[in-house]
């Protein structure tokens, strides 16, 4: 699922995309490939699942601009314009500008998650995702502060190229490209199309779009408004989520596929050691530098 941001301000947060698909959804797609034969899988390679917070931390995230650092980012630049915005009239939450990001690599996954929200992420329908849709003043205000603020934002916000995930976005997907090869990976979603089918879903239909959802979630989220599902949709939004997250938790399926992928990503690492230690430099002076700011101002 897709997090929506109002349009005037996807404009100067395009960036983040795709990350957020997870997103800051945060979800990588799969593309097509046969294993390398030079490439042989470690099986000490794990993911780690932050169940609290719906994150899957692969091994080569430590590299890059983490889920959980780019929402310091946003929210240290959200701060800034707030506090510009202020001097418009406008008083905006930084904290609810943005949804809160979780990894959906493999479907929903979060059972206490999906039986509140369904489909939807935590603040996606928060009052400041939705007040501001409508541009009008407030974002002729917006385009003010970013350009009043250009500079202190520019200190926070990495370029593109760091803020996606450079040599390590790189790894992951061709790590995510050679595990899906694999017998391993196809039993697991074997597993779980047989779990969901068991409990009246059938399993998308369409490789690309609905991969990791039944057919029944990927139908919904065509036909449903999602800015205002009605009441019937959003319950069975819940209804269909809870199955799909259950049976991944029954099969083991995001950590079975995780860990498969991670042992893929352990070698590739070893291979580009020095330029993943470099992006790391890069992308944590960003990171730090955001930090210090909310440390000083909230």
């Amino acid at each position: 699922m897709s997090i929506r941001i109002p349009e005037r301000r996807a404009r100067w947060i395009s960036c983040i995309a795709p990350a957020l698909a997870i997103g800051v959804a945060l979800a990588i797609s799969s593309c097509s490939g046969t294993p390398d034969a030079s490439i042989t899988p470690d099986p000490s390679g794990k993911v780690k699942l932050d169940y609290e917070n719906s994150l899957i931390i692969f091994p080569v995230d430590v590299y890059r601009i983490s889920a959980s650092d780019r929402s310091q980012i946003l929210l240290a630049r959200e701060v800034i314009m707030t506090t510009c915005m202020k001097k418009f009239g406008f008083i905006d939450d930084p904290n609810a500008a943005y949804p809160k990001a979780e990894n959906r690599n493999f479907g929903v996954w979060n059972v206490d998650r999906v039986r509140q929200y369904g489909f939807r992420l935590i603040g996606e329908d928060g009052p400041s995702n939705q007040k501001h849709d409508e541009a009008g003043e407030w974002g002729d205000a917006r385009y003010e502060c970013l350009a009043s603020e250009k500079s202190r934002i520019e200190e926070i916000t990495p370029p593109d190229d760091l803020m996606n995930g450079g040599a390590a976005a790189e790894i992951a997907l061709k790590s995510l490209s050679m595990a899906s090869e694999t017998d391993a990976w196809k039993d697991a979603k074997d597993n779980w199309d047989k779990c969901i089918s068991a409990a009246g879903l059938t399993p998308g239909r369409d490789a690309d779009k609905a991969k990791w959802s039944s057919q029944q979630s990927f139908d919904l989220q065509m036909r449903a408004d999602q800015q205002n599902p009605s009441t019937s949709d959003a319950a069975e939004g819940i209804r269909i989520a809870t199955v799909e997250a259950e049976c991944n938790q029954k099969v083991r399926l995001t950590q079975t596929l995780g860990d498969i992928q991670a042992s893929y990503q352990l070698p590739l690492i070893r291979q580009n050691e020095a330029v993943l230690t470099e992006l790391k430099k890069k992308s944590q002076k960003y990171v730090d530098v955001a930090q210090k700011f909310l440390k000083e101002t909230q």
